[in-house]
């Protein structure tokens, strides 16, 4: 099963799952509706509607809408006969990523009463939903408000909680590193080469003595795009500085890992890995980034021009 953003293409079997539900919901002319095939286009294009897709056949199991601006579930429904498979709960969840959990989320749903709509509540309960009142809707139906309190989870800046920006910055136009944004302020240059930059900062992710980064310098978001001479030029100066970093640093290893997730541009990570460090058998966690591995500035920027150094001989 896929969870991905509801495309144009999708309006069609969004309204057929809706036609299976619409007597649940109490509005038997909801799949034609004009007023719905708006919202279905508003939440489509804002990236505000999440299907859950069978890979193999390509049937839509489910949809959720929401909304950023009220922090709250629009609609959501699971086929009939998907129902207590998990589809439900990973649409629910992945919806949330993307709203603020620093406030309440709410939700309008079924009553306690309700013959059909116990699925959704139990769902909703178990993300973490409470009851909150009982109201009558403008077509004189009984609903339930339910809430989500805030919570204390951390979100990063990747795609999984802020497609709209990762969306608009993928493009290069509006790319920070195609427009001479302003580099943050703990980010320092080592070197300029043919294809890419080379950079570092001193709050280090894994606390790892010379992570740095190698940045592309054409603007392109996934590897596979990028043509064969920059993909070349560019894999070869990550090589480059590589070399320098196992020799500048020490590490037993380095590993690679190319990303554009959070900044949507190709870039690579070097990460130093030591006898010593934090992730023995385990995968690096960039989270984990203080204290700093450098003793003092004075460290830090020994180990920026001894890299300096090391990529000018070459």
């Amino acid at each position: 099963m896929l969870i991905r953003w509801v495309t144009i293409e999708d309006k069609p079997a969004w309204a057929e799952l809706a036609g299976t539900v619409a007597e649940l919901f109490n509005s038997p002319n909801m799949a034609t509706d004009k007023t719905f095939h708006n919202y279905m286009d508003s939440k489509i294009n804002k990236f505000e509607a999440l299907a859950a897709i069978d890979r193999m056949s390509g049937r839509c199991l489910g949809v959720i809408g929401f909304s950023r601006t009220n922090n709250r579930i629009s609609w959501f429904s699971v086929q009939p006969d998907q129902r207590r498979k998990g589809i439900g709960k990973r649409l629910l969840d992945t919806a949330l990523r993307h709203m603020d959990n620093t406030k309440d989320i709410t939700v309008v749903t079924f009553t306690t009463d309700h013959a059909g709509g116990q699925a959704a509540r139990v769902i909703y309960q178990k993300a973490g939903f409470i009851d909150m009142g009982v109201f009558v809707d403008e077509q004189g139906n009984k609903r339930c408000i339910m809430k989500r309190l805030p919570t204390n989870e951390k979100q990063g800046a990747s795609f999984h909680y802020k497609y709209p920006d990762y969306d608009k910055y993928s493009k290069i136009e509006n790319c920070l590193c195609c427009n001479n944004a302003p580099a943050p302020d703990f980010l320092v240059d080592i070197a300029e080469l043919e294809y890419s930059f080379a950079t570092a900062e001193k709050i280090a992710q894994g606390k790892l003595f010379g992570k740095c980064h190698v940045l592309i310098k054409n603007h392109y978001v996934n590897f596979e795009d990028i043509p064969h001479d920059d993909m070349v030029g560019f894999m070869s100066e990550v090589q480059q500085v590589g070399k320098a970093l196992h020799k500048v640093t020490g590490a037993v290893k380095i590993n690679y890992e190319i990303h554009a997730n959070s900044g949507p541009h190709i870039h690579c990570h070097l990460f130093p890995r030591y006898l010593d460090d934090d992730f023995p058998s385990a995968p690096i966690d960039y989270r984990v980034c203080e204290p700093s591995p450098y003793e003092s500035e004075e460290e830090f920027l020994w180990f920026v021009e001894q890299m300096r150094e090391e990529l000018c001989q070459r």
